[in-house]
């Protein structure tokens, strides 16, 4: 390494090093129940953004080829999650609220039915060796992608299902409950198919063939 890459990686790690002090004294320091509400929410967004940034930057190395990552992402995935649960803790005490929900049941049921398509089609596409899917440079094919991308959209789905325990009485609450379940569950063995579906493939192509 270089005397300035020596220097950058100096640099880079003091920062860190000063960005996840930070995050400790916040998370750790104050405890009354306003602080940990926010600590809370903002540490749930925080983390799920920095997990899909993380995975994308894997599955982009998959695709592409590469199998050396840099200890400077590590840095980035760390500093990323300490920076955006400051800045979303910092917000949520001010009053500024992020939150997004799925209210409407015909989204949810046009999302599982394009959901459910395209993990019949990649499935398909892959039992099958379709060539416009090759990716001979990288590790993975274009339909794993799309399928595990699509089995990552499904879990995130979840989050985005209406609260409606504190909107409703009993009786239409059980109702909406029993509905959002079903449409959970749905979620569920879709995704649960095709991760099995995906775990046989890549054996299946890794040891026999």
């Amino acid at each position: 390494m270089s005397n300035l890459g020596t220097i950058l990686f100096t640099v880079h790690v003091a920062y860190v090093t000063l960005i996840v002090s930070s995050f400790f004294i916040l998370l750790l320091v104050m405890d009354d129940e306003l602080h940990q509400y926010a600590m809370n929410k903002a540490i749930r967004s925080s983390v799920v953004l920095t997990i899909l940034s993380l995975l994308g930057y894997a599955l982009y190395m998959l695709v592409s080829g590469n199998s050396i990552i840099s200890i400077h992402v590590l840095f980035f995935g760390i500093e990323s999650l300490s920076l955006l649960t400051l800045l979303l803790c910092y917000c949520e005490l001010k009053g500024f609220t992020f939150s997004f929900k799925i209210k409407n049941k015909k989204i949810i049921n046009f999302i599982a039915m394009i959901s459910t398509a395209i993990s019949a089609l990649t499935t398909v596409s892959m039992i099958l060796q379709c060539k416009i899917f090759d990716n001979p440079k990288g590790f993975i094919r274009y339909d794993e992608l799309i399928l595990i991308i699509n089995i990552l959209l499904l879990s995130i789905i979840f989050g985005l299902l209406p609260n409606t325990k504190l909107k409703l009485n009993r009786e239409a609450y059980r109702k909406q409950e029993k509905e959002i379940k079903k449409v959970a569950n749905i979620f569920t063995v879709i995704a649960l198919i095709c991760m099995l579906l995906l775990i046989a493939y890549t054996i299946y192509r890794k040891a026999i063939l």
